[in-house]
């Protein structure tokens, strides 16, 4: 004699259950295609307040529960609520940073920014925010607006948008809508040329490593700092690590790190040797994340040196 526990979920809006546990014995079709929406429905099959059967075969038992009775205060998932956009809305929890959210989300941290346009770097317990299902923005639809036409303007494929927004087409876009851009940045973001327009930041940033400081700005608001390889580099603040590379040319950065910091900006360090940080890694201002190379696109006697960018602010160590 055996007995196998399910549990069966009833979904909103006469969707298909939602099953888990021993195997499917049933046929259930008499209780949804019954017409009944409601749980009653199977007290003809599961009699006695759906107590679990005993029989001497291994017959299925199915504990028959509503999707939000799940929800409660104990489980953790009370913290998250699913809309009907695809997005979630998330309750801070005690102990949660901006950079741990993001991090658990699998997005960035100029993300959450976008997506809450109030959000400070100060969050508390029992805030909500919303939690979009890929980096990148929310975009609310104009008038005479295309998928193609948005696409275009954020520089990201229309087959992109039409994977995270289910419930659109070309014909039935509507204005006031809001979609969710994957990999795009925000339109002011975007827009932002000429780095007299990037916000200074005095102080913020230490400088990452040590040696001869060229001092020239070149491309991507870079510098480049020589000294031997092997030599450590340091975060220049706190923040995220959001990429590690660890081969390849990678566009003539060779070995690379990215981190993303509490106030949105990332600094960039390439050329690296050996990277000692990995993609999900919080770090503080002055911990190790790697060590100088001469990977990717070096010149000079040995090329080991440090390519360091700033993006979204000054580069306070360059002319």
């Amino acid at each position: 004699m055996g007995i196998f526990l399910n549990l069966l979920v009833l979904r909103p809006d006469k969707q298909p259950p939602e099953s888990a546990g021993g195997p499917f014995l049933a046929d259930l079709s008499e209780i949804f295609d019954s017409g009944n929406d409601s749980v009653a429905a199977a007290d003809n099959v599961f009699p006695e307040d759906f107590s679990i059967a005993e029989s001497d075969d291994n017959t299925a038992a199915f504990v028959i529960v509503d999707k939000n009775s799940i929800l409660n205060s104990a489980n953790p998932l009370s913290t998250i609520l699913p809309t009907r956009d695809g997005l979630i809305i998330y309750k801070i929890q005690k102990g949660d940073t901006l950079s741990k959210i993001a991090a658990n989300f699998g997005i960035s941290l100029n993300t959450l920014f976008w997506a809450n346009k109030d959000l400070k770097n100060f969050i508390k317990p029992g805030q909500e925010i919303v939690i979009l299902p890929v980096s990148g923005v929310l975009h609310q639809v104009e008038e005479d607006e295309t998928v193609n036409s948005i696409a275009e303007l954020y520089g990201v494929s229309a087959d992109k948008i039409f994977k995270f927004n289910k419930g659109i087409s070309r014909a039935n876009l509507k204005v006031g809508s809001v979609l969710v851009i994957p990999d795009a940045k925000s339109k002011k973001t975007a827009a932002t040329g000429g780095l007299a327009s990037l916000p200074s930041l005095p102080g913020y940033f230490i400088i990452p490593t040590t040696g001869w400081n060229w001092g020239r700005l070149h491309y991507n608001n870079g510098i480049d700092i020589a000294n031997a390889c092997g030599t450590p580099v340091y975060a220049a603040a706190e923040g995220l690590v959001t990429v590690e590379k660890s081969f390849g040319w990678n566009g003539g950065y060779g070995h690379l790190v990215e981190i993303e910091h509490p106030n949105g900006v990332v600094t960039r360090y390439a050329h690296t040797q050996k990277n000692s940080v990995s993609v999900g890694d919080y770090v503080v201002q002055g911990d190790l994340v790697a060590y100088i190379g001469n990977t990717g696109n070096t010149h000079g006697p040995t090329g080991c040196h440090l390519h360091f960018e700033v993006h979204g602010a000054r580069n306070s160590f360059g002319k």
